[in-house]
């Protein structure tokens, strides 16, 4: 993680907001005047209340009776366009910051995203964007307001009774609108950020918990991973409570300096009025000091709003800067959209030796192929030794020391444009993913313009057109795991067929039976020999039974390929 200051991490969140500025400005005015009434109703309704005791009031009671009640119904309004001004910020922006993660991952490169655990982009991604909302909804007009508020409140203090009580009130507004949410939030910072990062990891690890729940009841261990859910668990409660012990204790204090503004402002108009005549301009009359007091009494609302703030805001930064790291991540293999736009006829690998950043031992070792249309190449050895590494490569999932080393129609890959490279080749793993939607739209990712007649027949091709028309909804069925009693192999030809309907020129098969059981792997065999003709297929495999439909076989040992040359030929 990038470190960041609180200000730098403050002005890279305030760049979204100047699309709303003129809502921003709207939200700040009716905060304002909302805070301004609600401090005229509590001042007006004690100097009505003096009127009643008989103090001499230059406004009858009845006049303050209805400026009162038209205050209160003012109050209602500019509220209510105050929290709608706020939040309409505060979710258009949500959503711009979605739409900014999303597009920022998908310029990132194929193994970037890889590289990156699930759990915890779903957690910056749904839990992080939303701790934004108390930034730009209860953060950004809501501080503008309080100085506003503040320096009105002081002004008219001042007026009404003397500017000596408005420094006396300035002082205790500075102490809890500055002072004690930034020592607060020095002293919540650690444990927030902490309290945010394990609750990444706990997501992380519990989302992966979830996806193996079938094998940790298989394996009967359903109850240790409880177990450690439950410590996690307790130790992340264990981290909030903590904080909010401490932002609890700041919290009392910022109650009690209201108690004590309201009591420094009676001692020392006691002071004043010790020093000075009933005709000094300093005096301070009765009323007048009880206007001081409900001034400052009614007057800390958008000054206790910000106290209260620093507890939410160090978990809100600790978001912030995480999704500002992703939205500053460089990626690791740009994307090509300058170069060469590819009909693929061929592809040719050339000397291709291959290690990992940081890695001693090369995967690859001087790996020479040579590939032209309509054959079906296969690639057999163990797991482990770089079969998978070969095949990304051709789809430049990783950069390559020399770009000559591979060459589609003799173009060198990095010369390709990167979408037109994706249009030619399709990599296809050994675990199909399909989405929560219905069987139609999850064939038609592929193609979305996609006939009828294109996507029956690469149902058909794909040995998967019986069982989707014996569902009753037929295309319109939604994949729904808790509904739809379906299985690896059907997924996997389901996931061939909608290959078929992207009608790539070259097909990556990462270990496509590895899976499934003998009747699929045979149905899904026979479904290549049958598009074959349509396109050249490379297949990686540690089983001889898939082996057997190759027009070609290589064995990769030791990071070295060698052709086998016995292999037997049963698709022609």
């Amino acid at each position: 993680m990038k470190k960041r200051s609180v200000f730098k991490v403050i002005l890279s969140l305030l760049k979204l907001v100047d699309k709303f500025v003129v809502v921003l400005f709207l939200a700040v005015i009716n905060g304002a005047i909302g805070n301004l009434l609600a401090v005229s109703i509590s001042t007006l309704s004690v100097i009505a209340l003096s009127s009643l005791l008989g103090l001499e009031i230059s406004i009858s009671f009845t006049n303050l009776l209805i400026i009162i009640v038209i205050c209160g119904i003012l109050r209602g309004i500019v509220r209510y366009f105050e929290q709608y001004s706020n939040h309409y910020i505060a979710f258009k922006i949500l959503a711009i910051i979605r739409h900014k993660v999303f597009k920022k991952l998908e310029s990132l490169s194929i193994s970037d995203i890889d590289d990156k655990e699930k759990g915890n982009m779903m957690e910056m991604i749904t839990s992080d964007i939303e701790t934004l909302e108390v930034f730009y909804a209860h953060t950004v007009s809501p501080t503008l307001i309080a100085l506003i508020v503040s320096v009105v409140n002081l002004i008219v203090l001042g007026l009404l009774t003397n500017f000596i009580l408005s420094f006396v009130l300035l002082f205790f507004y500075i102490l809890v609108g500055v002072i004690i949410p930034i020592i607060s939030y020095k002293v919540l910072e650690k444990d927030g950020r902490s309290y945010r990062y394990e609750l990444a990891s706990f997501n992380s690890f519990f989302l992966d918990a979830l996806k193996g729940i079938k094998e940790l009841k298989f394996f009967n261990r359903i109850d240790e991973k409880a177990k450690i859910i439950d410590e996690k668990s307790s130790s992340l409660d264990k981290k909030r409570v903590k904080s909010n012990n401490k932002a609890s204790i700041f919290k009392a204090i910022s109650s009690s300096m209201i108690i004590l503004s309201a009591l420094s402002i009676i001692l020392v108009s006691f002071l004043i009025n010790s020093y000075s005549s009933i005709t000094s301009t300093l005096f301070i009359k009765p009323y007048e000091l009880i206007i001081g007091v409900v001034i400052s009494l009614s007057s800390f609302g958008p000054l206790i709003a910000l106290s209260a703030l620093p507890l939410n805001l160090v978990q809100t930064f600790s978001s912030g800067n995480r999704i500002l790291d992703l939205l500053d991540e460089k990626a690791s293999l740009n994307e090509v959209n300058d170069g060469t736009t590819l009909d693929y006829k061929s592809v040719k690998v050339n000397s291709l030796s291959f290690k990992y950043n940081n890695a001693d031992k090369e995967v690859l070792k001087n790996i020479n192929l040579n590939i032209n249309e309509n054959k079906i190449i296969v690639i057999k050895g163990e797991s482990g030794i770089g079969k998978s590494t070969l095949l990304k490569l051709l789809i430049r999932y990783y950069k390559i020391e020399d770009q000559n080393m591979i060459k589609y129609n003799d173009i060198p890959i990095d010369n390709i444009n990167t979408s037109s490279l994706l249009d030619n080749v399709t990599m296809f793993s050994q675990s199909t993913y399909l989405f929560n939607d219905t069987i139609l739209n999850n064939l038609k990712i592929a193609s979305l313009n996609a006939s009828n007649e294109e996507i029956i027949d690469a149902l058909k091709k794909a040995s998967i057109y019986n069982f989707v028309f014996s569902l009753k909804d037929n295309l319109n069925t939604v994949i729904d795991p808790q509904k739809l009693n379906i299985s690896l192999g059907e997924k996997q030809r389901l996931g061939l067929a909608r290959v078929i309907l992207r009608k790539p020129k070259l097909l990556l098969l990462d270990e496509p039976t590895a899976n499934i059981d003998l009747e699929n792997e045979v149905l899904f065999l026979n479904s290549l020999k049958t598009i074959k003709k349509d396109m050249s297929i490379i297949i990686i495999t540690h089983k001889e039974s898939t082996s057997r439909i190759a027009d070609i076989t290589y064995k990769l040992e030791n990071g070295e390929l060698y052709e086998v040359k016995d292999n037997l030929n049963e698709s022609n």
